[in-house]
């Protein structure tokens, strides 16, 4: 759920020739920073550490340099390299919605709840961030992950509120609904999630079992149909036949 953020001015090395001037220590960074971007969008995260640590020793106050060397080590499994950088990241920019965003993630996959929610709430709370459903929507996705559904459903209504049309936050909507049996609820979001992402096997296996519930058996054998159309070969499809086969249906 950790998007990489790219920084857009991009340096240009050049000669020193024709008076034109060699790029700052800051511009130097931010090419570095540029080309760890791409090894890691690569999938190469070894690759862009010799990048992020030249690009910090030239610029220590460059925040996405530290996000994103913490984001390198992460994703090599280095849980103990990373923590350091992210958390630098944060009091550099403390402005930072990405970077309190990146760390806060970091904190909820090693279960730490309580200590990542002042750094989703950092990152909401920051008008001039443009895509606050993100968070939000990863802040409910972590209180879920600790058991808090209340906060969890509080979380994904607010990045609706932002962003009625974010598929992540309505597909976690509709799995809240549809776990607590609400299935008018689930309805909603199935719809509101179908007209903005393609359904997958288990939307498809979900929206059988809320139309079924429902007592709507024409909308649940539309829904069986796109399921054995599309994934016939899915774990979902085999437990729509034998649950077929289970109720004479």
């Amino acid at each position: 759920m950790c998007a990489v953020l790219v920084l857009l001015a991009a340096a240009c090395h050049k000669e020193v020739t024709g008076g034109v001037k060699p790029p700052t220590e800051h511009e130097a960074a931010v090419a570095n920073v540029n080309l760890a971007a791409g090894y890691i969008n690569q999938g190469r995260p070894e690759l862009a550490i010799e990048r992020l640590q030249r690009a910090i020793k030239q610029d220590p106050k460059l925040a996405d340099a530290q996000s994103m060397l913490a984001l390198a080590y992460d994703l090599l499994g280095s849980a103990e390299d990373a923590e350091p950088h992210y958390k630098k990241a944060t009091q550099l920019e403390p402005d930072n919605s990405a970077a309190a965003n990146s760390y806060a993630v970091f904190l909820c996959k090693h279960n730490r709840w309580s200590d990542a929610e002042p750094y989703f709430k950092r990152a909401t709370a920051n008008l001039k961030y443009q895509t606050p459903e993100v968070a939000y929507t990863n802040a409910g996705t972590c209180a879920l992950s600790a058991g808090d559904r209340v906060k969890a459903g509080e979380n994904f209504r607010a990045a609706l509120t932002r962003n009625p049309m974010y598929a992540d936050a309505l597909e976690s909507m509709l799995d809240m609904s549809y776990q607590d049996k609400n299935y008018l609820q689930a309805r909603a979001f199935l719809s509101r999630y179908r007209d903005v992402k393609p359904a997958t096997a288990q939307v498809l296996w979900m929206c059988f079992n809320i139309e079924d519930h429902l007592n709507n058996h024409d909308a649940a054998n539309r829904c069986a149909a796109q399921l054995r159309e599309g994934f016939a070969n899915s774990a979902e499809f085999q437990q729509l036949q034998q649950y077929q086969r289970t109720n004479g249906r």
